[in-house]
């Protein structure tokens, strides 16, 4: 018998992983059958860690808005303010959150009931106010003039 050859290997990214030896020259029907499974799963095990299934993960649902204690906020994007015209009841908190990729600021235009300014704001930032007398409060950015908005403040 001597040294002999094994019989079959499994052999995956250059590395045996499994050996039988076959002492007789032929593999009994049952190593054959253990093989074979020991493959199916080894593939479909690997399938399944190489992302080859058509399942794909849901994705994540998308993240709320920022609170701002009464749901207004204004979107600073694409170089503009969204809404551009909000009307409040006095005493009422106002968000501004900038969603563009460069930065913004937000002050008041000058005869507002009340004067207010931010820093520059850069993405993902944002500013808040709370407008305690009523009137029309116009603003804009400093950094890009032609950006304006109104906020309009209500007994």
């Amino acid at each position: 018998m001597g040294n002999r050859e094994p019989a079959w290997s499994l052999v995956v990214n250059g590395q045996c992983l499994f050996t039988m030896t076959d002492h007789y020259g032929i593999m009994p029907v049952h190593s054959r059958l253990v093989f074979n499974l020991v493959c199916i799963v080894l593939l479909i095990l690997s399938c399944m860690a190489a992302g080859c299934s058509s399942y794909q993960t849901p994705p994540a649902p998308a993240a709320p808005p920022a609170s701002t204690g009464g749901g207004n906020a204004i979107a600073i994007k694409n170089f503009a303010f969204d809404p551009s015209m909000l009307t409040v009841k006095t005493s009422t908190e106002v968000t501004w959150v900038n969603k563009d990729g460069a930065p913004h600021t937000i002050v008041s235009d000058t005869g507002s009931p009340a004067p207010f300014s931010s820093d520059s704001l850069s993405t993902g930032a944002s500013y808040t106010f709370t407008f305690t007398r009523p009137g029309t409060y116009a603003y804009h950015c400093s950094i890009h003039p032609s950006m304006k908005g109104t906020i309009i403040v209500q007994t």
